[in-house]
C-alpha cells in the first residue's frame, strides 16, 4: 500500500489550502481532461504531456457535453474536471457547492476527492495559474508513485481544498 503525499510543493504558495481526510483521488486509464471552452484547450496540452512523459499515453481532452453543465456554470466559469464519462455526468451537482464563489480576476480554486479534480477559475489568468498548480501536483504525485516502487498500487493524489489568487 503506497502512502500519499502529506502535503505539496507549489512555485507559488497558494493563499489557502486544506488538506483532507479522505480517501485520495486513485488515478486510473479511464481518466480524461474535461472542459468547458475551447480557448483554454492548449494549457490542457500541457496536463496530458505530464501523463505522457510518466506513462507514455496522452490522457484525453474532451468538453463537458451541454446536458452535463447548466449554462449558467458554463457561462460564468472556467472550468477543467479531471475525472471519468461517468463521474462527468455529475458535473452540475460537482459544481453547485461551489457556485457561490466569489473568485476575482486571477483567481481560482481547486478540488480534489476520490472522484474528480476540480479547477474553477472565472479568467484565463486564473485558469493558466490553477494549470501550473495541477502540474505542480501532477508531478509530484508521479514522482512519490514512482520512488515507492510499488507498480500494483494505484498513483493517488491526496484530497485537499485550494483557493489562490496571482498576484
Amino acid at each position: 500500500m503506497s502512502i500519499n503525499l502529506k502535503e505539496y510543493v507549489f512555485k507559488f504558495k497558494p493563499t489557502e489550502i486544506t488538506y483532507l481526510d479522505k480517501d485520495p483521488l486513485k488515478l486510473n486509464n479511464n481518466f480524461i481532461f474535461f472542459h468547458n471552452k475551447i480557448k483554454f484547450r492548449k494549457e490542457i496540452t500541457q496536463l496530458q504531456n505530464i501523463f505522457k512523459e510518466y506513462t507514455k499515453v496522452a490522457l484525453q481532452a474532451s468538453g463537458i457535453r451541454d446536458s452535463y453543465l447548466k449554462e449558467e456554470f458554463a457561462e460564468t466559469f472556467y472550468l477543467i474536471i479531471f475525472t471519468t464519462h461517468e463521474v462527468v455526468r455529475n458535473a452540475n451537482e460537482i459544481i453547485e457547492p461551489h457556485s457561490c464563489l466569489e473568485l476575482k480576476t486571477g483567481c481560482y480554486y481547486l478540488e480534489t476527492t476520490s472522484e474528480y479534480m476540480l479547477l474553477l477559475a472565472i479568467d484565463l489568468s486564473g485558469l493558466k495559474s490553477g494549470v501550473s498548480t495541477m502540474e505542480d501536483i501532477f508531478y509530484q504525485t508521479f514522482e512519490d508513485y514512482f520512488a515507492q516502487k510499488n507498480p500494483d498500487d494505484y498513483v493517488k493524489i491526496r484530497s485537499f481544498k485550494l483557493l489562490n489568487c496571482i498576484k
